[in-house]
């Protein structure tokens, strides 16, 4: 069963029922983010980075959050030390509750885990908090090429 917070109800559309894990949403388009939990966004605000697995857990990359009249913008990326993969994110948080929000923008995956490897995607996401870890992670993982691209944002 998929579960949307009463909140986020005006700005989300549940289209589809998908599997436990799964929620397809139609978002229009926002003109502020809808804020469940000013904690967990100020816990956005003061992230400690973002990783893609095939690059490293070891070392994260950068997101920058700004907000520009009430709407909360992340840019981030996450560069290979030692060869051509690179992770990006560039986007808008349409809603944040106390384990999720949902990003409409653009994520890119270039060169890992293999080179030559490219996954552009364009929409509407969520990253979601699990089993009480530290990170936001993309649920939508498998987009490109059959791969699971574990895409975190960390607190």
């Amino acid at each position: 069963m998929t579960i949307v917070k009463p909140a986020a109800l005006a700005l989300l559309a549940l289209t589809a029922l998908q599997p436990a894990t799964a929620r397809t949403l139609v978002v229009p388009p926002a003109e502020q983010t809808v804020v469940e939990s000013a904690a967990m966004l100020a816990r956005l605000r003061g992230n400690s980075g973002i990783s893609l697995q095939w690059i490293s857990w070891d070392y994260r990359g950068h997101v920058r959050v700004s907000d520009r009249d009430g709407l909360v913008r992340l840019s981030g990326e996450q560069e290979e030390r030692t060869g051509p993969g690179r992770l990006t994110l560039d986007g808008d948080v349409l809603a944040i509750d106390a384990d999720s929000f949902t990003f409409r923008g653009h994520i890119s995956i270039i060169g890992a885990p293999d080179e030559g490897r490219v996954c552009e995607r364009d929409g509407t996401f969520e990253f979601l908090i699990t089993q009480n870890r530290r990170y936001w992670r993309l649920q939508d993982m498998q987009a490109c090429d059959g791969l699971t691209d574990y895409v975190d944002i960390y607190f």
